[in-house]
């Protein structure tokens, strides 16, 4: 008899060769490394205390990494808690060498990246209180897919919170004829160019060239959609990888029962509500699903929606019981509340007689609603730091016409939270984040948050696979024109609004840079307000991305 160690270390050749596969495509393909918010630490902490759990703090954690690819997903929490313990594993050592140059540029000593497989982990690498894999378990082989749930059996503190996304059906499904019929299609392509270009030449004919008789026109149209919204690394991870194995929650949660762990839910609560999507499928899923265990609740909600994607907590077996059997919405009022809203002029399909805003993410909210309009533009003037629930309703009271008592105010505010956490238009916390400890209004100075600059300037390399961030965990994309870059490098936490601008009227004089327009300013004079214009639109814009401090 083998120990379980043994089994997991010594791999047969099939699995060997997998790895080896898997390896040669992230090293020969560079995997963009960028922030995931729903696996932040942070986020997984106020998820978790939604679903009735507790979780270990954030500033002393240790948090592990399955696939980490460049440490994109793991630089902002080991920048925003340098006491914490933070590691990351991955099979492509190329992507863990930029990984790791950054890491010591940026003078990061909490974050240790290491390129090995994870079927090497034993019990030996220690406990951690947050393990997250995402974007792996669906594209290995089943032998590391056993190794990932057996680290979380082994690795994970007793109150630990593990996170694991993978591809799951039924909305995958229309997922697997688009993913046959591009590696049919590419199967000959010698080079890996080709391949792709192969690949994507298959997605007109299940767009444009797809029969009206097919059954499965609308989900095939909708599934190629989708994909033409992404890069041609995502392209080719996702659909042309050797592994790419979609599974039902339900199998999900049947492997995670056999390694000792229960599945809670999503990472993102508000996807298990059946309200989320409407009084139809609310009233539908309730008479199907009353009286059901929560995981079978859970996958026929999946049904419901055609969920093609999940991201999935799991604790130790042994905690089950602290489980809530569906989000607990009287906890929104325990979190802090953060968001960015910009006022914008109705759209010609926005909802008639509301006002329109959108997010720093560039997504719509349309409401008439006086409490939720004093919400969003009071946690806008705070952004990037958070609120707690009591200094939100000081700031709201003034709108909550009519209502005299604390009581009826509370429940005023926490139905109003409730709505946009449905909506998904908040972010939330259950402890300071990390703009709350350093965030000054008007503060003289603007002041980067770290590792933004030199990351942002590592980009234009088109080899480099480590993405932008905020502390908030986002993924920050910023294209910036050359006036802006200049401006951005000399924000330093010392120099002034005044400053920069002066340093900016000054090489637009020179002609060292050419305004935002494209136009050279050479020999010009009176450049002050063309400059101080500049500089104030790219502030506000930085502020906006959250990465400002």
């Amino acid at each position: 008899m083998t120990t379980d160690h043994e089994s997991n270390v010594n791999l047969d050749d099939a699995t060997q060769r997998a790895n080896q596969e898997i390896t040669e495509a992230y090293d020969k393909r560079v995997y963009t490394s960028n922030a995931f918010p729903f696996s932040s630490p942070g986020h997984l902490r106020a998820a978790a205390h939604i679903w009735g759990l507790e979780s270990v703090p954030l500033e002393n954690a240790r948090v592990l990494e399955l696939g980490c690819a460049g440490g994109g997903n793991l630089l902002p929490f080991a920048v925003a808690y340098p006491q914490a313990h933070v590691v990351g594993i991955d099979l492509s050592s190329v992507q863990v060498k930029q990984g790791q140059e950054v890491v010591q540029a940026l003078g990061v000593q909490n974050l240790h990246l290491h390129a090995m497989s994870l079927t090497d982990i034993t019990p030996d690498f220690g406990q951690f209180d947050y393990i997250v894999a995402h974007g792996v378990f669906s594209w290995v082989p089943p032998e590391v897919r056993e190794a990932m749930l057996r680290i979380l059996r082994n690795n994970l503190s007793p109150n630990g919170i593990g996170y694991i996304s993978y591809n799951t059906y039924p909305g995958w499904k229309a997922g697997d004829i688009v993913r046959d019929a591009m590696l049919l299609h590419s199967h000959s392509a010698q080079t890996e160019d080709d391949k792709l270009a192969s690949a994507k030449a298959m997605l007109n004919l299940l767009s444009q060239g797809i029969a009206s008789s097919n059954p499965l026109a609308s989900s095939l149209r909708a599934a190629v959609a989708q994909l033409h919204q992404h890069s041609d690394y995502y392209i080719a991870h996702e659909y042309l990888e050797t592994f790419n194995n979609p599974c039902y929650l339900l199998e999900f949660v049947n492997l995670a029962d056999q390694h000792s762990l229960t599945h809670v839910g999503d990472a993102d609560p508000h996807v298990e509500m059946a309200v989320t999507y409407g009084q139809n499928v609310q009233l539908n899923h309730s008479l199907v699903a009353l009286g059901q265990p929560r995981e079978m609740r859970q996958q026929y909600l999946d049904f419901a929606v055609g969920r093609n994607f999940r991201k999935s907590l799991v604790i130790h077996q042994a905690r089950a019981g602290q489980i809530q059997a569906a989000p607990d919405m009287k906890r929104l009022a325990d979190l802090r509340w953060a968001g960015q809203f910009t006022e914008v002029e109705p759209e010609a399909n926005a909802p008639k007689g509301r006002v329109s805003f959108r997010s720093y993410k560039n997504h719509p909210l349309y409401t008439n609603d006086a409490v939720v309009m004093k919400v969003v533009r009071t946690l806008s003037e705070a952004w990037p730091a958070s609120l707690d629930f009591d200094s939100l309703l000081e700031r709201v009271r003034p709108v909550l016409v009519g209502v005299d008592d604390d009581a009826t105010a509370r429940k005023t505010l926490l139905e109003t939270l409730q709505t946009l956490f449905r909506l998904n238009s908040l972010r939330y916390a259950l402890e300071l984040s990390p703009y709350d400890a350093t965030h000054a209004v008007g503060r003289e100075a603007p002041t980067l948050i770290p590792s933004f600059a030199h990351i942002q300037a590592r980009r234009a390399d088109l080899e480099f696979g480590v993405g932008t961030f905020n502390l908030w965990h986002d993924s920050i994309n910023i294209r910036l024109r050359e006036a802006e870059a200049l401006v951005l490098k000399n924000i330093d936490g010392q120099r002034s609004r005044k400053q920069l601008a002066t340093i900016l009227r000054d090489a637009l004089n020179r002609g060292d840079v050419v305004s935002t327009d494209g136009k050279s300013l050479k020999g010009q004079r009176n450049l002050d307000a063309t400059a101080d214009k500049i500089v104030g639109k790219l502030l506000d814009l930085l502020k906006q991305q959250g990465v400002l401090v």
